[in-house]
């Protein structure tokens, strides 16, 4: 039986392992977001049985906690947010986010649902909401998190309705003032005035796809590190 040799040039080792470290990393990342997102979903899930509380413009939703939350206004539908990048079976689209004006003062925002963005991005869609007095009931959490912050200031003034990417509580406040709830407000399914919703289920990416994304970095990892081995890999002479 033939010897082989295993000799593969130094930098090729480097650049191997530089690559299946990033993959390795990243897997576990998408692991990691998995499980939140998991967790995440369960939290909905024994928050629904809950009574709510009633949501003012000085409520402050603790990271990570999520409680069904109630409260009453009138929707301003001239200073409404769009929050971009958010996709539903597959579409792009935008989460509605709609201040909700208290008649004590201040503002809560209620996130109304997804809606599709359209062919012409250039194009902000129409938004009814509905008028006079509303009652809302909800999920009460903390603003969405991105999987990765870009340096994005959502300050800026642009024309309303206004596209973001997610804000801060600081954010919010630089958009509507300092009597406005730090957190959102997740309109139940069955309130009219609202869009595509599906909190319970689905709140962002699901754990699966997070999952699947995973398992196809590690499978990289280990297609390269097989390729590698094989293509360096020399009968001696």
């Amino acid at each position: 039986m033939a010897k082989r040799s295993f000799r593969p040039p130094w930098w090729s080792v480097v650049l191997v392992v530089a690559l299946s470290a990033l993959m390795i990393s990243l897997g576990i990342w998408q692991v990691n977001r998995g499980q939140a997102k998991a967790e995440m979903m369960s939290r909905y899930l024994a928050a629904s049985t809950q009574a709510p509380r009633e949501i003012t413009s000085g409520a402050y939703a603790e990271p990570g906690l999520i409680e069904r939350g109630r409260t009453a206004g009138q929707f301003d539908v001239d200073h409404q947010l769009l929050l971009d990048n958010q996709s539903h079976d597959g579409v792009p689209g935008y989460r509605v986010w709609t201040p909700l004006l208290l008649p004590q003062g201040g503002i809560v925002v209620v996130d109304r649902g997804w809606i599709p963005a359209g062919g012409d991005r250039n194009q902000k869609p129409e938004i009814p909401a509905p008028g006079g007095e509303v009652a809302v009931t909800g999920y009460w959490r903390e603003l969405p998190q991105p999987g990765m912050r870009l340096e994005v200031d959502n300050c800026v003034e642009t024309p309303w309705p206004r596209i973001v990417q997610y804000p801060t509580v600081d954010e919010f406040r630089c958009i509507y003032g300092e009597f406005v709830a730090g957190g959102i407000l997740l309109m139940d399914r069955d309130i009219a005035g609202g869009f595509t919703r599906d909190w319970t289920t689905a709140p962002e990416m699901s754990p699966t796809k997070h999952y699947g994304y995973a398992a196809q970095w590690f499978a990289f990892t280990l297609t390269l590190i097989v390729i590698f081995i094989v293509m360096n890999l020399k009968r001696k002479q």
